[in-house]
């Protein structure tokens, strides 16, 4: 992007933005607890992040229609509810010593967004407090920021119109993708680039990843994102290129020589459009699906769906590595490991694909009550086992054993239309599906044996106080006033 369009980008956002309340927000806060910026951290760009002792969690889905002033989503000022939480974990697994540690909503439609925890600093996304010429807060734009792991200091790093962006932080940059382009913004322990950069323009396709996992200073496979160009349109080329990025200068992985001979563009039946469908990381690397296609004589024919494991510290392609997993174009899978081949679940009947050693392919009915959610996927020697959701209900079910049956864990409680679920070891954070608040449960409570079943039973993950007015004389600590009032009413002190 030029210098002049850039300004002109400027511009136009400050023109609908109109009143930009400088100076106004407060972002004085903490110290929330003490905190361990070396430690491991665990589940990256979800719902709940553990480093070390310590676990940071959204308290729930609000709505952005409840933003009607600035300071309802001021720093400090906002509801409880959606705010970020802090908790130590105790040795027994429980949550104690639990506080706002960021007092902002979290908000994206993103569905595959969350919260990441590197280093000292805590990344989130959260409806801006600006307003239009008439008053109106602009809640679909969404800023980006960041606040230390204690809460005392906080900075933006920008603010991107939609609020379904498609995001990813890493330890040195956040990268996003809208209007085509894929863009990125650095920073440092210390300090946050005033502009945003352009690391692709004229992309037509872009799947995010991340490693779930940080070892502090350490990159990984996992955080590259992947994504598409295509040919200018007077080229005699067809099909697209598909490239690799960690914000860095991108990787390219295929185009129209990658599959001909000698460096020479290939046969047109062999110049495919790549279509990229999902990103699963194992221990080892990152296995990539995508589905291809090629036009020959005007007519699109389907190559099928394959996957690619990178690995290494950077993502090189080997048309002799790829692996087919379906002659079909399939839109969306579920690793369960490529020597098991792919689950393609759904409303009707779900499948595992698999591809023969001659060029054939196998359907492996698996059977669900319903179309399952699937939030993990345990892949061992024994079988593949996932959990998942069904009418808001945890299941499970060994998929790899055309015998095995799903089991009922839990009572409907689980809502999967925001972020999904999320493990922590052995504990599952989620929203419930009542208030719309983090509940958590510890999967390894979970009794099934022959004529003793013990169904999981949520509770709310940022803890309860005492109450007066409740049957068991408790209420959740962390709840707005009005869902509080509801509670009470749907859990009434029996009367004397």
């Amino acid at each position: 992007m030029t210098k002049i369009k850039k300004i002109a980008l400027i511009l136009a956002v400050a023109l609908v933005i109109g009143v930009v309340f400088a100076g106004c927000q407060s972002y004085k806060w903490g110290p929330v607890g003490t905190t361990d910026g070396n430690a491991d951290v665990v589940n990256n760009g979800s719902l709940a992040v553990q480093q070390g002792k310590y676990l940071y969690y959204i308290n729930g889905k609000d709505d952005t229609a409840n933003i009607t002033e600035p300071e309802d989503n001021y720093f400090g000022k906002a509801s409880v509810k959606g705010s970020i939480m802090k908790s130590e974990i105790a040795e027994d697994g429980t949550l104690k010593n639990t506080a706002v540690v960021v007092p902002k909503m979290f908000y994206t439609a993103y569905l595959s967004g969350g919260i990441y925890v590197f280093g000292d600093w805590i990344y989130y996304v959260t409806p801006t407090t600006k307003t239009d010429n008439n008053g109106v807060v602009q809640v679909s734009y969404l800023e980006y920021y960041r606040t230390k792991t204690d809460g005392t200091e906080t900075q933006q790093i920008t603010m991107v119109e939609g609020s379904s962006v498609e995001y990813v932080f890493t330890d040195d940059a956040l990268l996003y993708y809208t209007s085509s382009t894929l863009y990125k913004v650095g920073y440092t322990d210390e300090k946050v680039d005033k502009d945003a950069t352009v690391i692709a323009e004229n992309v037509t396709d872009v799947l995010f990843n991340h490693a779930s996992t940080y070892k502090k200073g350490q990159s990984s496979i996992a955080d590259y994102v992947y994504y598409t160009q295509s040919y200018d349109s007077d080229s005699m080329l067809s099909g697209n290129k598909v490239y690799a990025t960690d914000g860095g200068e991108p990787v390219l992985l295929v185009d129209s020589k990658t599959y001909g001979t000698d460096g020479n563009d290939a046969s047109k039946d062999k110049q495919f459009t790549f279509t990229l469908v999902k990103a699963a990381n194992e221990s080892d690397g990152t296995v990539v699906y995508y589905s291809k296609s090629s036009t020959v004589n005007g007519t699109s024919e389907t190559a099928g769906t394959f996957a690619y494991k990178f690995s290494g510290e950077t993502p090189a392609f080997d048309t002799s590595k790829e692996v087919k997993v379906s002659i079909d174009a399939l839109t969306s899978v579920t690793h369960i490991g490529l020597d098991n081949g792919v689950l393609v679940a759904s409303s009707t009947t779900s499948y595992i694909y698999k591809m023969k050693e001659d060029g054939t392919q196998t359907k492996t009915t698996v059977t669900f009550s319903g179309t399952p959610s699937v939030i993990r996927t345990d892949i061992a020697d024994e079988g593949v086992t996932i959990y998942y959701v069904i009418s808001n209900k945890l299941m499970k079910r060994v998929v790899t054993d055309e015998k095995a049956v799903e089991i009922n864990m839990m009572a409907a409680d689980i809502d999967t239309t925001w972020l999904a679920p999320t493990f922590v070891g052995d504990l599952l954070l989620y929203i419930d599906s009542t208030y719309g608040y983090t509940k958590v449960i510890d999967i390894s409570d979970f009794v099934f044996e022959e004529n003793n079943v013990v169904l999981l039973e949520g509770k709310f993950a940022a803890g309860y106080e005492e109450s007066d007015k409740t049957e068991d004389g408790t209420i959740p600590k962390f709840m707005t006033d009005t869902d509080k009032e509801t509670y009470i009413t749907n859990n009434p002190k029996e009367e004397e």
